[in-house]
């Protein structure tokens, strides 16, 4: 079995062990039925920026851009206590959003579906944050207008893509815990990345090592630079540099 194959196992278990322990009562758990399809639209309103935040248990989620309204999401669920929930509120020029699910209990009883498809505004200037658990992740944030990026995961994959360049600096931070994380960068901004593993291996393309810090040719003379703080527990790290 190959390392790749080694960190793909260990995220499947990791979510296998999370379903399993429910049946052992040891935590609340609520019963897995019928599929459901939502689709939401959240507007900008007065707001000229936004902060977002998105929380999601185990499951697919899928951040893309090029939404028309702040936010525009296609939601696919089969635990009733798991219904997706938004709250939106504008306070002076800031829009605040919140995405998360109604319910923390553990489903038994199927397979479970819960698949979150979101797209968000290109032009409004977005602070982002990101809390997923065990599951997949597929975050396409180019062409948004971050100011600011989290992204913590739990036990799964996750693939970033940040390649778009920038018009300002960012600071963004991505942390995981079990499973494999690919980041793609970009060229024509620099890019300073710091990376903290525990077990895993890191490998790397179009970056050079920069004393404690990976940096892509262009770091230090383009005009804006994104730097980016990555952890990860038991993984592989894959940072892709044009």
């Amino acid at each position: 079995m190959n390392t790749n194959t080694n960190y793909r196992w260990l995220g499947g278990a990791a979510l296998a062990f999370w379903l399993l322990i429910s049946s052992c009562g040891l935590f609340n758990t609520t019963r897995v039925g019928e599929t459901r399809t939502d689709t939401q639209t959240v507007e900008l309103g007065s707001a000229k920026e936004a902060r977002v935040r998105i929380e999601m248990g185990a499951g697919q989620l899928s951040v893309a851009n090029g939404a028309q309204a702040l936010m525009e999401g296609t939601f696919r669920y089969n635990v009733a206590d798991w219904q997706p929930r938004l709250d939106y509120s504008v306070s002076g020029s800031q829009g605040v959003l919140m995405v998360d699910h109604s319910g923390d209990d553990i489903p038994v009883g199927g397979e479970l579906v819960n698949e979150w498809n979101l797209s968000l505004n290109n032009l409004v200037p977005i602070d982002l944050e990101i809390h997923t658990g065990a599951g997949e992740t597929e975050l396409d944030l180019r062409d948004l207008n971050l100011t600011a990026l989290q992204v913590h995961t739990g036990a799964g994959n996750t693939n970033i893509d940040l390649s778009s360049a920038l018009d300002h600096d960012l600071n963004a931070v991505i942390s995981g815990g079990v499973g494999e994380l690919s980041v793609k960068l970009p060229g024509e901004m620099g890019v300073r990345v710091s990376v903290d593993t525990a077990i895993g291996g890191l490998t790397n393309s179009g970056l050079e090592k920069d004393g404690e810090y990976y940096v892509n040719n262009a770091y230090g003379s383009a005009p804006n630079t994104l730097f980016l703080d990555i952890s990860a527990g038991v993984g592989s790290i894959s940072l892709l540099a044009p």
